[in-house]
C-alpha cells in the first residue's frame, strides 16, 4: 500500500505531536507500506528511513500567523505530490485549518483517513475563525471515509456534534515504542543518576506540563503521603507552559527539594528515567477528563515500561477489557484519592506488579505503533 502522509506537527520538541508522528510513519513502514511525509522540516535532520521519502514545510515555528504560510504551501506540495504519484490513501493529523489533504482526496479520487488525536478545533480562535475552523472540520469528516480517534469521549463528540455517522469513527489508543525489559537500567541504577536515594518511592509523570494536567490534585496528594512515605519523590518528565506555575506550587507546599524536573526527554532516554518511579501518574482536571477521557498519550508509554498506571476519569466502560482492568481510576481533582491510591500501591507493591504486567502484556500485544498501524490499515482495506 502507498500512502500519503500529512502532520503539521513540531518535530524538534519530543513531545507527544513528535512521537505520534514517527510512530505511525514507523509502524506503516513495519507493515510494508511505501510513504510520502508531508510535514515540517525539523531543526536537527533525522535518519531516514527505507520506506517513507519525507518532502518537508518550512520548520515549525508555532503560533498563528505562519498558518497563513503553511496553508496553502502545504496544499500545493500535496497537490504536487498526488499529481505524481498513484496513492492508495491519504493519512493526515493535526488538521484545523488545513484544506490540501480534502482538496487532494477530492480531486484525485484518494480515500482520506483522518487522525483526530486532540479535541476537534485545537486551541483559543476567535469566536468567527473559530466557527469557520468548525465548518472546515465538517467539510473534513464528511469527505473522510473514516476517523481514527485515541478517546472514546472524543469519538461522541465527534459524532454529535459534526453528525458523523458511528461507523465511519474508530476508537484506536495511541501506541509506543517496542521495548525490552531486559535491557533497561534497573530501579536502584535509575535512582541513583537521578541523585534519589535508592530506597525511595517515587511517583512519576511523563508529558507536556500545561493545564489539562491536574498537577495541583498530584502535589497536594503527594503532601497527605509524606507521613506514610517519608522517603517520597516527584519524578517529572516535560516541559511546557505550566512549568514555572508547578514548580511554584511545590514549593509552596514544602515539596520543592523531593520534585524533580528533567525537561523534555527524547524517547530514546525514557530507559534512564522511567525505571525509577513505582506510580505512574495522568490525571486530568475535571473539564480535561470529560474532554479527553481517562485514556490518553501516555498511557502505552508507562505499560511498556512495566508501571502500575493511575488515571482519572469517570468511567472505564468502552475501553478494551484488558486496559479497564490494568488501570487504576480515580475521581477527578479528588487529592485524598489519589492519596489512598499512592498508600495501597505502596503498602501492596505484589499488586502493582501484578496490574503492571497485566497492562504491559495488552500493550506489548496491541499498543505498540506496528500493531496500532496495522489497526488502521485494517479499517482502510476495510472502507
Amino acid at each position: 500500500m502507498k500512502i500519503l502522509y500529512f502532520a503539521y506537527a513540531d518535530l524538534d520538541t519530543p513531545s507527544a505531536c513528535q512521537t505520534h508522528t514517527l510512530g505511525i510513519l514507523d509502524g506503516f513502514a513495519a507493515n510494508g507500506c511505501r510513504l510520502d511525509a508531508v510535514v515540517p522540516r525539523p531543526s536537527v535532520p533525522r535518519a531516514q528511513r527505507e520506506l517513507i521519502r519525507f518532502h518537508f514545510l518550512s520548520p515549525y515555528h508555532g503560533g498563528r500567523r505562519y498558518l497563513l504560510r503553511e496553508v496553502p504551501y502545504s496544499a500545493g506540495v500535496l497537490w504536487s505530490l498526488c499529481r505524481r504519484h498513484h496513492y492508495d490513501a491519504i493519512y493526515a493529523r493535526d488538521m484545523d485549518v488545513f484544506v490540501g489533504p480534502r482538496l487532494c482526496s477530492q480531486f484525485f479520487d484518494i480515500p482520506l483517513y483522518l487522525e483526530v488525536d486532540d479535541t476537534p478545533v485545537e486551541g483559543t480562535y476567535p469566536r468567527l475563525i473559530r466557527k469557520a475552523v468548525e465548518f472546515n472540520l465538517k467539510l473534513d469528516y464528511r469527505q473522510a471515509a473514516g476517523l481514527i480517534v485515541p478517546s472514546l469521549p472524543r469519538c461522541q463528540i465527534i459524532n454529535r456534534q459534526y453528525q458523523v455517522p458511528l461507523p465511519k469513527i474508530h476508537l484506536i489508543l495511541n501506541g509506543t515504542d517496542e521495548l525490552d525489559l531486559g535491557l533497561i537500567p534497573t530501579k536502584a541504577e535509575a535512582r541513583q543518576r537521578l541523585g534519589l536515594p535508592a530506597d525511595s518511592f517515587c511517583l512519576g509523570y511523563l508529558g507536556v506540563i500545561y493545564e489539562r494536567y491536574d498537577f495541583t490534585t498530584m502535589l497536594a496528594a503527594m503532601a497527605q503521603c509524606l507521613d506514610t512515605i517519608p522517603r517520597l519523590f516527584f519524578i517529572i518528565v516535560g516541559g511546557g507552559s505550566s512549568l514555572e506555575h508547578v514548580k511554584r506550587q511545590a514549593a509552596d507546599l514544602g515539596l520543592a527539594d523531593r520534585v524533580v524536573f528533567t525537561g523534555f526527554l527524547p524517547p530514546e532516554e525514557f530507559a534512564r528515567v522511567l525505571p525509577a518511579m513505582d506510580v505512574a501518574l495522568m490525571p486530568l482536571t475535571k473539564s480535561a477528563a470529560l474532554e479527553h477521557g481517562p485514556i490518553h498519550t501516555k498511557m502505552a508509554t508507562y505499560a511498556s515500561f512495566n508501571l502500575p498506571v493511575v488515571t482519572a476519569g469517570y468511567s472505564l466502560d468502552g475501553y478494551p477489557e484488558e486496559v479497564q482492568r490494568g488501570i487504576v481510576l480515580m475521581a477527578p481533582e479528588d487529592a485524598a484519592g489519589l492519596a489512598a491510591i499512592i498508600l495501597q500501591i505502596h503498602q501492596n507493591p505484589s499488586e502493582a506488579v501484578r496490574l503492571a504486567q497485566s497492562l504491559r502484556r495488552y500493550v506489548m500485544n496491541h499498543l505498540t505503533w506496528k500493531a496500532v498501524a496495522a489497526d488502521i490499515l485494517a479499517v482502510i482495506e476495510k472502507s
